[in-house]
């Protein structure tokens, strides 16, 4: 079962233990331990420093930490502000399953769900498409992408892209 709890100052070995791993997937080059704990020392001036429509989660998939999990609302839009999962707990749905939760209270607030995707990140962007996201803008690091609840989604199906 996915599940998703508010993150505390307790959980900061979690999240630096999640972002170096992901990070070490993107670049084998570094040193996941050294990695752990320059995020860990970065974490803490996370809490209480972001805006107040910003929440924090721990994935967790049957009770176990599994990765991290970051959302805004504003007014007008819903921002995913990063989701990774651990290496450990990949393949198994849980960013899917989670980034569709987004898209129906995108279509229930009929507000857009914006993010920003690694340009390296190719099977990221992948999903997203796949899930109905347009890129409308890039940055030197990033693709930014948004869903349009009033535009329809793309759905994979026997190898196929349909519009519903």
């Amino acid at each position: 079962m996915i599940s998703l709890r508010t993150a505390t100052r307790d959980d900061i070995p979690v999240l630096a233990d999640v972002l170096a791993n992901v990070e070490a997937q993107v670049d084998p080059s570094i040193d996941v331990e050294e990695c752990r704990k320059a995020f860990a020392e970065g974490i803490d001036g996370y809490f209480g420093a972001d805006e107040p429509e910003s929440i924090l989660s721990i994935i967790e998939l049957d009770g176990a930490p599994a990765g991290r999990f970051r959302v805004v609302r504003f007014p007008d839009r819903i921002f995913l502000g990063g989701i990774q999962i651990h290496p450990a707990f990949q393949g198994n749905g849980i960013g899917t399953h989670l980034i569709r939760a987004l898209i129906e209270e995108s279509r229930s607030t009929a507000k857009p769900l914006h993010l920003d995707v690694d340009r390296n990140n190719v099977s990221a962007r992948r999903l997203y498409e796949r899930l109905g996201f347009e890129q409308h803008a890039e940055s030197e690091r990033d693709f930014h992408m948004a869903f349009h609840p009033d535009r329809g989604v793309r759905h994979e199906q026997a190898g196929e892209d349909l519009i519903r």
